[in-house]
């Protein structure tokens, strides 16, 4: 909250955001003309139905953008730790730069797919893994949910197949 009351986009929203446009926030974040987040529960009195139904729809959209952010670092391995200090603005400038880069490429692979009439979906996605009867969304050391990619999945069902068997032989 400290560190977002001193940002750019909180001292100038103006700047990155147009007359009708908003960002959704999380709880910790203060609800502003252009800061939308969560109702909060009050603890002496329960939440009308209406402002459930809006928490709700903006759960699911932050699952939708959290699934995207964990395809993208699937996709981009150098995105998933970033062992990379930022110790001065060119530091910072080049990280920043690195993720535009990782996004763009994102965004044309995705496009040589729908020239191509490849298709391929976060839905399609989801199906395909639930007929390997694996879960795409797994937890990390730190806590933290991600979403593996079939080359992940593939490496943890190889390496569980080969541990089953190392069992069977002892």
């Amino acid at each position: 909250s400290n560190v977002f009351s001193r940002s750019c986009i909180y001292r100038h929203p103006e700047t990155f955001l147009g007359a009708d446009e908003w960002i959704w926030a999380d709880s910790a974040y203060p609800s502003l003309l252009w800061c939308v987040v969560p109702f909060k529960r009050s603890s002496t009195e329960s939440m009308p139905d209406s402002q459930k139904i809006f928490n709700q729809h903006l759960s699911k959209i932050r699952i939708h953008s959290e699934h995207f952010f964990g395809l993208l670092k699937g996709c981009f391995q150098s995105l998933q730790e970033m062992h990379f200090q930022i110790q001065n603005q060119r530091d910072l400038n080049f990280m920043n730069m690195w993720m535009w880069c990782c996004l763009i490429l994102h965004n044309m692979i995705l496009e040589i797919k729908e020239d191509l009439g490849v298709t391929s979906s976060n839905v399609e996605y989801m199906e395909e893994a639930a007929t390997w009867g694996v879960s795409l969304v797994h937890e990390r050391d730190d806590g933290e949910d991600f979403i593996a990619s079939p080359g992940q999945i593939f490496h943890k069902r190889l390496m569980e197949h080969l541990f089953h068997r190392l069992e069977n032989v002892a």
